[in-house]
């Protein structure tokens, strides 16, 4: 027992730094692009000028100074420094989700494998809130926060007595603050999990501790510190005015876009969810096995539903509530009784198959990263070899669209033939142009 507990282990090692590698590759693939190429890092020589520039930002444009922050750092220093961290945050997170799930094995290979296809195969915008750096320290980076509170906070509730009350306490206190002051609807659906899990606690008769005082308290702060940021009433305002409608017409604009989105991001899982719960229902499942399939499954529906009072936002917004519906399915799906011969076979021969699907696609779809990063670097190549030469005004080439992949960010935040793109605008910002005439990759033989 012991002999197959150690090769559990070394095999569930193996499959976790494969899972950095193949994401690490796809970091290196990615270039900076978007508001990534905006940053001046003349305004930063000292730590001091990253608040006070984060400050700023807090009073004009939006209150998200724990993620903003991590931005900046990383905009700082070399690409490369981000490609390591972000690899190390995405297994991190990838674990955090795994920790989360009820019932696993010990050194549940099967398990972990299965949240990383989920999350490369139905991920909100995976290019934009998992490898572009402006992206990913929003979301990726935001969601990892949270589940180190939610997974510390869960650990905790299920020790019989928690020593060093004072210090857990004031270490959950800064947690939650981390954790609340994240992105707005999926910290504020972190702090519906974590007071859901508190209520079932007390429901069982169990006393509140001051460490679960202390850290719901400490969310709530950062929550706040979150929406009350000075900045988002004014990038409110400008998001309103693009707004069509206005008044109860605009709520069920809204509300319109917010169900498509669910259709688009959610349904999969609810689907999977509904029909293996029908599935537990006849086999005389006991109601309080679903406990943490229905936290996750309500949050998420809130975190994605809360939108609805907001300008429309960016798909990505819903990447927090996606998150968190993918957990209640797997949660399901871990219901699954071993003695159900069927239901396993599905699943484990379902994983396989994924798995190797993902295969043929992540090496196709990197060769088309590779042939992104290219074109990237030599129209980069390019512009400075002109402007070096005193020419500040340039024609410069689109990318060539076969190589277009839903894992790049390039193709929706690139230079473009259209007169009112503001992208050709930030090339000429950031490469000290005069301006830039923007034609198709195949009538462009300059280089």
């Amino acid at each position: 027992m012991r002999k197959e507990l150690q090769i559990n282990k070394i095999v569930f090692i193996g499959i976790v730094s494969i899972s950095f590698i193949i994401f690490y590759i796809y970091n290196i693939l990615t270039p900076l692009m978007s508001d990534d190429l905006l940053f001046d890092k003349s305004l930063y020589h000292s730590i001091a000028d990253i608040f006070r520039q984060e400050y700023l930002q807090y009073m004009t444009w939006n209150g998200r100074s724990v993620l903003q922050v991590i931005l900046k750092i990383f905009s700082i220093l070399p690409k490369s420094v981000f490609n390591v961290f972000n690899s190390i945050c995405y297994v991190l997170t990838m674990l955090l989700i795994y920790w989360n799930i009820r019932g696993r094995k010990v050194y549940d290979s099967f398990l972990y494998i299965l949240i990383n296809v989920l999350v490369w195969f139905f991920a909100v915008d995976f290019a934009q809130t998992m490898l572009w750096l402006g992206g990913a320290c929003n979301y990726l980076w935001g969601i990892m926060i949270i589940f180190i509170f939610v997974t510390a906070y869960r650990n905790l509730m299920k020790k019989s007595e928690v020593k060093n009350q004072i210090f857990i306490s004031v270490v959950m206190f800064f947690l939650g603050i981390l954790a609340g002051w994240g992105n707005e609807n999926t910290s504020g659906g972190a702090i519906l999990i974590v007071l859901l899990f508190t209520a079932f606690y007390y429901y069982d008769k169990r006393k509140i501790e001051k460490w679960m005082f202390s850290g719901i308290s400490g969310m709530f702060i950062g929550f706040l510190f979150l929406l009350l940021a000075p900045g988002n009433k004014v990038r409110g305002d400008i998001m309103k005015a693009q707004e069509t409608y206005s008044g109860i017409s605009a709520l069920i604009s809204r509300g319109l876009k917010v169900l498509k989105a669910i259709d688009k991001y959610l349904l999969v899982y609810i689907a999977i969810i509904i029909l293996l719960g029908t599935y537990f229902y006849y086999k005389k499942y006991k109601l309080e096995e679903f406990k943490e399939v229905a936290i996750f499954a309500f949050a998420s529906l809130a975190t994605a539903g809360v939108l609805i009072f907001t300008p429309e936002p960016m798909p990505r917004a819903y990447f927090g509530a996606n998150i968190y519906m993918m957990i209640a399915m797997i949660q399901m799906v871990q219901l699954i009784r071993e003695d159900d011969t069927i239901l396993i076979s599905l699943k484990t021969g379902g994983i396989i198959v994924a798995t190797v699907a993902l295969m043929f696609t992540y090496v196709e779809e990197g060769a088309n990263l590779a042939r992104i990063l290219r074109e990237v670097n030599e129209r980069e190549e390019y512009i400075t070899e002109q402007v070096n030469q005193g020419n500040f005004d340039l024609t410069l080439p689109m990318l060539r669209p076969q190589f277009e992949s839903k894992y790049s960010f390039m193709y929706e935040s690139d230079i473009s033939d259209e007169d009112d793109n503001w992208l050709n605008e930030v090339y000429c910002i950031h490469y000290g142009l005069n301006s830039v005439n923007v034609i198709p990759r195949e009538d462009f033989s300059e280089y």
